[in-house]
């Protein structure tokens, strides 16, 4: 729901598309409560204070197969 309505499709158009393809009933109403309380939550997500420092942990490896040669006398 909220992928379709990031492409700026109308509510009527999300409502017609999940009865198309789930054949689930859901209304305009119900599909803009949703996205509505969606976007008040990611706002208020982008908007809260940052800590000031962050501690970042990086790990790398390589992990490398080695055949031991065999020596035959």
């Amino acid at each position: 729901m909220l992928s379709l309505y990031a492409k700026n499709l109308t509510t009527g158009d999300i409502s017609a598309h999940f009865a198309e393809i789930y054949g689930a009933s859901v209304s305009k109403e119900t599909v803009s409560r949703i996205t509505d309380k969606v976007i008040e939550e990611m706002n208020d997500w982008t908007n809260r204070p940052l800590d000031a420092v962050y501690a970042a942990v990086f790990i790398d490896a390589i992990v490398v197969k080695v055949r031991a040669l065999s020596h035959s006398s």
